[in-house]
């Protein structure tokens, strides 16, 4: 009897630890996966890249460093993964500079939208004014140097090579180190008072040209005086480029005497 009391008290000793080792655990279901924010960073960093080089490329700029920090907003984690190409939504037009928002949809159906921040930064060597310059100065290559500076999306137009201010004129005054911008400058003269320069009458298939000396200056489109150097007649033509003037059909008889 003592046995069998002793057998029993071992069983209630033994059952719960045999009963919890023989039921399997519980389990939780895995979590369902989010959004990749490492490809989501990726994506937001390709779109501005191309934004920059887009521009650098129509400019025509070289020698730059180009550096972004993304930030995505901690509620993706929450987010579906999205199956489709993500889609970028952005309606602004300066130079991808500085803080920049873009807002990425997700076209899945239902999708989401989220918006991201990017902190932007470009260095660059540009075209700089040694001192401070007064409005209507003619720009010289003493007056101009070229230096690193970290871009702001206003400076869009920064001049990199100083050949592309020399002989222009500032539309105001601009102080000692500032980057020389081409709104900030008159339109480039292509012709100076005084130039030799060439004209060209076109008419179909035939052309006539013949030199000439510039009697003003002129930009591109621009029409001026030009005396013909051989006959001593003044003329007027267009501004075609540097040294180069087109005369006008509905003057024909400016240019017959040679």
């Amino acid at each position: 009897m003592l046995c069998r009391s002793l057998a029993v008290w071992l069983c209630l000793l033994v059952s719960p630890a045999v009963v919890a080792a023989a039921t399997p655990a519980a389990q939780n279901p895995p979590p369902a996966p989010g959004v990749d924010t490492g490809a989501l960073k990726q994506f937001v960093s390709a779109y501005w890249q191309q934004r920059f080089l887009q521009h650098a490329g129509r400019v025509n700029w070289r020698d730059y460093q180009w550096q972004i920090e993304v930030v995505i907003p901690d509620a993706v984690s929450k987010l579906p993964p999205c199956r489709q190409p993500y889609q970028a939504e952005d309606a602004q037009t300066n130079l991808p500079i500085g803080r920049q928002p873009l807002r990425v949809r997700c076209p899945d159906s239902p999708g989401w939208l989220v918006t991201t921040r990017s902190q932007i930064s470009v260095l660059m060597p540009v075209v700089v004014t040694r001192n401070a310059l007064s409005q209507d100065h003619v720009l010289q290559a003493s007056d101009l140097a070229v230096t690193q500076i970290l871009l702001t999306a206003q400076q869009d137009d920064v001049l990199i090579d100083p050949a592309q201010a020399i002989g222009r004129r500032p539309l105001r005054s601009l102080r000692a180190g500032q980057p020389v911008r081409n709104r900030l400058l008159e339109a480039a003269m292509l012709v100076r008072k005084g130039d030799k320069v060439h004209l060209t009458l076109a008419d179909g298939d035939m052309s006539i040209s013949m030199a000439g000396i510039a009697l003003q200056d002129g930009q591109k489109g621009e029409i001026i005086g030009v005396k013909n150097e051989k006959s001593g007649k003044v003329i007027s033509a267009a501004v075609s480029a540097p040294g180069q003037l087109l005369i006008s059909n509905e003057a024909p008889a400016a240019v017959a005497s040679k």
